[in-house]
């Protein structure tokens, strides 16, 4: 593979870890701009459909409910300021591109800091599951597990779904 064919590969590989890092911007800030936009998915944001779910579905109590609220309100203001420091790194791994003349050794430094970035947010998004299960009593764990990722596929209201 020639040195331009390699260049032009890791190009698009940033491209998509960018559009990827954006994408998942959007997905977790998208509450925050709700009033502003007029809401995500028709007005009814994913925050609001996880805690129906964990009510409606798996049986959340007020008490389980009010720790759910609490884990949430704590991981948004987490995902702001990773978000603001996502946004900050990637502004300065452009920058740095740019001064080494989109070397290959530059292009391939980028892309393991946005990969390491992407596996960061994997993770902590993965550890939030986590912990929302173990709000679950041992009841609901098996409801939790078997159901979860139907919510997490959701872009609808629930009872808009067919």
């Amino acid at each position: 593979m020639s040195t331009q064919t390699k260049s032009k590969f890791y190009l698009l590989i940033i491209g998509i870890l960018l559009v990827t890092n954006i994408a998942m911007l959007f997905f977790f800030m998208g509450n925050k701009d709700a009033g502003r936009r007029g809401g995500n998915r028709g007005g009814y944001d994913r925050g609001a459909m996880m805690r129906d779910f964990l009510q409606k579905e798996i049986g959340f109590n007020d008490a389980q409910l009010q720790q759910y609220d609490t884990l949430s309100k704590q991981r948004k203001e987490k995902m702001k300021v990773d978000m603001e420091a996502l946004k900050n790194n990637k502004e300065l791994q452009f920058k740095e591109l740019g001064t080494k003349g989109f070397n290959d050794s530059a292009i391939a430094v980028a892309i393991n800091q946005s990969a390491e970035n992407q596996k960061m947010m994997e993770l902590q998004m993965m550890n939030h599951f986590a912990t929302i299960r173990k709000i679950c009593t041992a009841e609901q764990q098996p409801k939790f597990d078997s159901l979860f990722y139907k919510i997490w596929n959701k872009k609808k209201k629930p009872d808009e779904k067919k």
